[in-house]
This record gives structure tokens, sequence and C-alpha cells, in this order.
């Protein structure tokens, strides 16, 4: 009963329109190449040949963050999913509840406003494309078996399947905080598909760095655990 769904890429647009409406700059398409480390704040160099100076920077940009972190925090997997053609029916399964397996593989399930059956899973170690392209015609015929194996009586026809790259790290948490090669920078990383909490989590706990206040739960998230 305390769960929720949300449509992500609504959200992160709104998100972005409530930053610019208390004063942000929101610049995308825009490619990082540089960043210096100064004493009192940080220089960024962009792929527009455009420079950013601001005292502090925060880094959330997943699993491409690993190129700013000297030691390895992540492994990278492949995951696949495959959609179904629209149903006529709007009820699939009891309350269309969110379904997730906690066996590995798993295996997750969700249904979409124009009434189809998203399911994906079925994860592998690496992040190679050509492997991750040769798998797909083959993962989906496991989701499509494992989605009839739970439900026989409904009928799936797979519309659109894809595959991608996601990061975890060995303990299942992400890495929140700054590092001693990184100065006047926080990391943001919410790694191993629970983004959305992890975020919100992250944002507190960097909001209160920046205020110098202590937070009780930094040493569970940091990069020294």
């Amino acid at each position: 009963e305390d769960g929720a769904e949300a449509d992500a890429y609504r959200i992160t647009h709104l998100l972005l329109a409530a930053c610019i409406k208390m004063g942000a700059t929101v610049i995308d398409n825009t490619e990082v190449l540089d960043i210096l480390h100064k004493k009192n704040g940080v220089e960024l160099t962009t792929s527009t040949g455009c420079t950013v100076k601001a005292k502090k920077l925060v880094i959330a940009c997943g699993y491409e963050s690993q190129r700013y972190i000297p030691k390895q925090v992540q492994q990278l997997q492949t995951t696949f999913a495959i959609v179904s053609e629209p149903h006529k029916t709007k009820d699939f399964w009891y309350k269309n509840a969110l379904i997730w397996e906690t066996r590995k593989p798993y295996l997750y399930l969700r249904t979409t406003d124009d009434n189809r059956i998203l399911l994906g899973g079925k994860d592998v170690q690496g992040s190679d494309p050509d492997r991750r392209n040769h798998l797909l015609p083959r993962k989906t015929k496991d989701l499509e078996k494992s989605f009839c194996d739970l439900f026989p009586s409904l009928s799936f026809k797979t519309d659109f399947e894809w595959a991608g790259t996601f990061a975890s790290t060995k303990d299942g948490l992400p890495y929140i905080g700054s590092i001693p090669e990184r100065p006047h920078t926080y990391f943001a990383l919410g790694f191993g598909g629970n983004g959305i909490t992890f975020s919100m989590i992250a944002a507190t706990m960097i909001r209160e760095m920046l205020e110098k206040k202590k937070n009780a739960d930094s040493d569970i998230f940091s990069f020294n655990r």
C-alpha cells in the first residue's frame, strides 16, 4: 500500500522545470570534457567551448562517473526488457501491481497506460554491445516464456524489445559523498536499480554536507566503507 509508480521521463522534466523556476540554468546536450579543481572551486570545460565556474560540483551521471573515481566502485551489467502489443483489457492481475522477483536472475513486470505489459530482467555480467545484441533474441524468448509460466491465461505478443547497461555495487548500496582526489566535488551515484529512492537520500545528504552538517548515515554510503 505504500508503493508508488512514476513516469521517470515526466518526473525528470518536472524536477528540471522546478529548478528553472527557482533560478537554475539547465544546459542539455553538452559534454564536460575537463574538470579543473582549484583552491576555491572547480572549473569545467564543455564540448561547446564554454567554461563553467562553480564553488561546488555534484556529479550524478551514473556509471559514466567511474572515470572520475580512482578506485573501481561498480560492476556493469546488461539487462533486457520487452513490451507487449496493447491489450483490450485494462485488468491483468491483482490491482496491476508492480511485480519484482527477489531471486537471481530476477524478473519484473508492470503495466502501461496504453494497456501493454512490460517485463524485464535476465541480467548478465558485462556491457559489451556486440554480446548484448547477440543475446537479445534469446533473452526475448526467455522473458516471453517466463511470463507465460506466470500467467498462462494471458496472451503476450512482443511489440518492442531492447537491452541496456546499468551499474551495481558489491553490497547493493549507492555511493554518496566526496573523495580526496576531487576537492569541492560530491558524488550522487544511485547504483542498483533504485535510483529514485537513492537520489532522494543523496539530495538530503549532499545538502547537509554543503551546510556543514553531520549526517548519521554518511558512513554507510561513503567511498571508504
